[in-house]
């Protein structure tokens, strides 16, 4: 398989043309670019009125993106950590993961801790987008020269590229669910196209669900009233 049709960067513009399709944003929402890189869609995101955090654990890439949000002044901020080291509660309205970041995680463990991270870190309501390649699409062009794990769904991509988990919607919905995600949507690319078996990527919206109200029962109801020193009435 000529490696440039999984690897070729698409332009940041339609990468964020694609999330404003999926997801009606109010200005400076604030939005959770996860992996990503040089920023190309994070100062993209940016410049939209957004407020936006980018996270990638490798120092000289966020280096080149602070650079360049400097040159623009723009009000972007840029972490090294590791993605599947999401500490936050709450605080995104949207979280963005593109260009098949998850994928290169080496283990499936990893992926879920990754999404387990992202739902604490949304909002009641916010809007996950994954950009994914479509493995339907993908097993449909192998040629006989690529190295493909069947049993761990992996491609092995050539040159210095790792190798490449890819996932059918079925198995990433189930991974989604194990998440506590709720699934949206998916489209086949940026133009919203129809997803199925002829659309390279998969494109897909999911949520943090609305949590409802945690009712306690009335006897611990009762013990803290107790705890408090009141009598109940």
């Amino acid at each position: 398989m000529d490696s440039r049709l999984v690897h070729h960067p698409a332009a940041p513009q339609a990468q964020v043309r694609m999330v404003e399709r999926l997801v009606s944003l109010e200005p400076r929402a604030r939005v959770l670019d996860l992996a990503c890189g040089r920023g190309r869609q994070t100062l993209e995101l940016s410049r939209r009125s957004h407020r936006v955090l980018g996270i990638d654990s490798r120092e000289e890439l966020l280096a080149e993106a602070r650079r360049a949000a400097r040159e623009e002044r723009l009000n972007v901020h840029f972490l090294n950590t590791d993605i599947r080291r999401i500490s936050y509660r709450g605080e995104f309205d949207l979280v963005v993961n593109l260009c098949f970041a998850l994928s290169y995680l080496p283990e499936d463990r990893d992926h879920l801790r990754v999404l387990e991270g992202v739902r604490k870190g949304l909002k009641v309501g916010g809007r996950l987008i994954l950009d994914l390649l479509n493995k339907e699409w993908l097993m449909r062009r192998l040629d006989a020269g690529d190295a493909f794990d069947f049993e761990a769904g992996r491609l092995a991509a050539a040159g210095s590229w790792p190798s490449l988990r890819v996932y059918t919607l079925t198995e990433l919905k189930a991974l989604l669910e194990r998440a506590g995600l709720e699934f949206r949507q998916v489209v086949g690319g940026y133009e919203g196209e129809s997803y199925g078996a002829d659309s390279p990527r998969m494109v897909v919206l999911a949520q943090r669900p609305t949590e409802a109200p945690v009712r306690r029962p009335v006897e611990e109801l009762d013990s803290a009233i107790r705890i408090k020193g009141r009598g109940p009435r």
